[in-house]
């Protein structure tokens, strides 16, 4: 999970719920025209990176599956309402956020995650929060957790983002152990530059040339932030 800076809503959003506010009517999100709803949901991929706001898997406005598909799971990316909604905040674009599929279609619940996970359910961590991600870490293993138990309920109880029998927890893995390769590759048994590092992490905290993030980056900046910090020490 990463930290996501809102911006500010895409006009054709504000002018539906405004059209609808002067009508008297009140607005609801099923009402939401689908032209709509899909530049509402490229707004939110933008401000994300193009990762699902839980648990930083890859995806994109046209996808037909999510980064965690397979032949089966072919439910679209979502629009998700951090808080549960209600007649008062089903249009807050700041309680709106885009989600993978959560692994939902034809597997054991037990199995799903993110939102398909989390339901109606209230989360304590908010990815909208600097401090409540700064209190997320990582283990060498891939494992996401928070010494903060309310938080660490959430990434594993709620959103169940480290099921040892699904493929995120490996996959973060993975990426931590690509990144550690790479290092190697370039630096031997040497200890990398302090250049080297801050250039590395401010190319996992920058967006590329197509408005992405990295997938998984959460793992791999935490990683060089601790190499940076024990650097002088």
């Amino acid at each position: 999970m990463i930290y996501i800076k809102k911006n500010s809503p895409p006009k054709k959003f504000v002018e539906f719920v405004q059209k609808n506010k002067k009508a008297h009517f009140k607005a609801h999100f099923d009402d939401m025209p689908s032209d709509v709803k899909q530049i509402l949901r490229e707004s939110l991929l933008k401000e994300q990176g193009y990762l699902c706001a839980y648990c930083m898997s890859r995806i994109n406005i046209e996808d037909k599956n999510t980064e965690q598909n397979t032949t089966k799971n072919k439910i679209l990316n979502k629009i998700e309402h951090y808080v549960p909604r209600n007649s008062e905040n089903e249009l807050d674009y700041k309680n709106l956020l885009a989600v993978c599929g959560g692994n939902s279609f034809g597997n054991e619940e037990k199995h799903q995650h993110c939102d398909t996970k989390k339901g109606n359910k209230t989360l304590k961590i908010n990815p909208q929060n600097k401090y409540h991600i700064s209190q997320i870490s990582y283990k060498p293993d891939g494992t996401i957790y928070s010494k903060n138990k309310e938080f660490d309920d959430d990434l594993n109880k709620v959103l169940n983002l480290n099921d040892d029998e699904g493929c995120l927890k490996q996959r973060r893995k993975e990426a931590l152990d690509t990144l550690k390769s790479e290092i190697h590759k370039i630096y031997k048994d040497k200890t990398a530059t302090l250049n080297f590092l801050k250039k590395t992490l401010n190319f996992y905290t920058s967006l590329n040339e197509k408005g992405e993030l990295q997938p998984y980056c959460g793992i791999l900046i935490e990683y060089l932030e601790k190499k940076i910090n024990n650097w002088h020490k």
